[in-house]
């Protein structure tokens, strides 16, 4: 089935992403005066960003609304996001947080994964979170900081990956990063292994940078969310693209329960999902 873009929603969908941009400093902590870097020979450099090459745009756009083009030739490209990590972008290089920062996604977790053990440490140690499409932002340095240590991290370009490798040069000396996954992926088609791997899934903009790629990439992209979350497991997603009847389809009830509807939020919707 071929869904059409929301002429009012897609019409300011370079605006949805400005307006996080021009948000940014209120909603999210910024890393402005952080500890000495650590040495370029730390243990991250062992890091390896295998899996799949993307040689190829996949930006399928269709359609004649110029508004509907322009986003999806901007957003919806590889090349658009290789440029940016680069420093060729409309966004910052080193750092950016997509929509709502982690004073927002703290609480979320305490409330609808940790509960009455949001205090103790060893809950949150022991939880499995994948980050998808994390880009340049810190969210993986602000979960490890908050005792979040089991975590994986992925996205189609290999610039974020090299972000994410010098964002979490800011942690201290010695802090242990055994646990601590990144790799080059294609959400339409994630690893075999990761078959119910992880207890929590939190993406910010990621899905809607995936359905402006291409008419059927939501779709798949959130079957494989389905797949490699365990049973019971969460999936926090912070969207202002995704049209609601299309994330009611991705995310059906057969599947999932729907913990918190952000359909009515007002910058941009967080939603929480718990997989049956």
């Amino acid at each position: 089935m071929k869904y059409e873009l929301h002429h009012q929603i897609m019409s300011q969908t370079s605006s949805a992403f400005a307006t996080a941009h021009a948000t940014n400093t209120l909603w999210n902590r910024h890393i402005p005066t952080m500890p000495h870097r650590r040495s370029k020979h730390s243990p991250l450099n062992q890091f390896t960003t295998s899996a799949s090459e993307f040689d190829k745009d996949y930006s399928q756009f269709q359609g004649d609304n110029d508004a509907d083009a322009e986003a999806r030739s901007q957003f919806g490209t590889k090349s658009y996001w290789d440029a940016m990590y680069e420093g060729m972008g409309d966004f910052a290089a080193d750092e950016y947080s997509w929509y709502y920062g982690f004073e927002v996604v703290k609480p979320i977790l305490q409330d609808y994964v940790l509960g009455e053990d949001s205090s103790g440490s060893t809950a949150s140690q022991q939880l499995s979170i994948l980050v998808p499409g994390c880009g340049n932002d810190p969210l993986l340095l602000d979960l490890f900081n908050a005792g979040y240590h089991t975590l994986s991290a992925f996205d189609y370009s290999s610039g974020a990956m090299d972000r994410q490798r010098e964002l979490l040069e800011y942690l201290p000396m010695g802090s242990d990063l055994a646990n601590v996954d990144l790799s080059v992926e294609d959400a339409r088609s994630l690893p075999t292994q990761w078959e119910e791997s992880f207890d929590v899934i939190i993406e910010k903009g990621a899905l809607d940078a995936i359905y402006l790629s291409g008419d059927g990439n939501f779709e798949q992209s959130a079957k494989e969310f389905a797949r490699v979350v365990k049973k019971g497991g969460i999936c926090i997603s912070c969207s202002g693209v995704v049209p609601e009847a299309l994330r009611r389809e991705g995310f059906g009830t057969e599947d999932w329960e729907w913990l918190r509807d952000g359909s009515d939020d007002l910058k941009a919707g967080c939603f929480v999902l718990k997989r049956r």
